[in-house]
């Protein structure tokens, strides 16, 4: 078995109303083990608690109760790197100083920063494109400069919360394709939310189904496509198979173990 990356255990998130005594379980009881170089999707119905439990992982949220374990990279490296649906790059920076600005947060010099920037924006696409401005950039674009800067400070895991969900149907598609050939490159591990079952499917090892609030893990399912995988998987009997099998467990989840649920 390959080393993990993360491990969770008995995860909860209950949030409480601040001037009544209500009460809201977000997230119950959450076991998760992700492997080192796996690319794994958190998939499920909007506010079953997927990116509140990619939060927890980052540090942004603390759980009511549980455990969650990240490994270090290095002795004073992050233990992840989080891409939000929004790009966020600074206008007033380009594309280079953007990428370079976790490792200068990180005590980098600028010129030592910026000289190690530089693959990352080859490796997500954007050669020729160092000096431009976010402004310059179409939306595509602006998610690649992200995704070259939460790679540049080298994340042992990379957590993705919905990065493509702003984008047009023809961009999200080739999106994807460029995330899959991006960590072929850089072989990170990935966790990554979504709400689209076909872009669940598409990108991951492992599709971990989440059940409506309060959110706990309903099915793990493991998908079997051969790697390297182009757009045209998508049209196969296979691919559809996986689709029609995570919909229907999102239709009609029920209190089974993980463990029968996956393949």
């Amino acid at each position: 078995m390959a080393e993990l990356a993360l491990t969770a255990r008995g995860v909860q998130m209950e949030y409480r109303e601040r001037h009544t005594t209500d009460r809201l379980l977000a997230i119950e009881n959450v076991d998760l083990d992700v492997e080192e170089g796996s690319f794994v999707s958190l998939l499920g119905p909007s506010g079953c608690g997927k990116s509140t439990f990619l939060k927890i992982v980052n540090g942004l949220l603390l759980a009511t109760a549980g455990e969650i374990k990240v490994r270090r990279a290095a002795a004073n490296g992050p233990e992840n790197a989080m891409v939000f649906q929004d790009a966020a790059l600074f206008p007033w920076y380009s594309v280079i100083d953007n990428v370079a600005y976790g490792l200068i947060c990180g005590g980098v010099p600028r010129g030592e920063a910026r000289r190690r920037a530089g693959p990352y924006i080859e490796l997500v696409g954007l050669k020729g494109f160092a000096e431009k401005y976010p402004y310059q950039l179409s939306g595509g674009m602006q998610q690649r400069a992200n995704l070259a800067r939460a790679l540049a400070v080298d994340p042992p895991i990379l957590l993705m919360d919905e990065p493509f969900a702003a984008l047009d149907a023809q961009t999200r598609e080739l999106m994807q394709a460029e995330l899959l050939r991006i960590w072929n490159a850089a072989r990170k591990t990935v966790l990554f939310v979504t709400h689209q079952i076909d872009e669940a499917v598409y990108l991951s090892d492992r599709v971990v189904v989440m059940a409506a609030r309060p959110g706990r893990i309903i099915a793990d399912v493991r998908i079997g496509l051969p790697r390297p995988r182009k757009l045209e998987v998508k049209r196969t009997p296979e691919f559809a198979a996986y689709e029609d099998r995570i919909w229907g467990l999102i239709q009609h989840p029920r209190p089974t173990s993980v463990a029968a649920t996956t393949a």
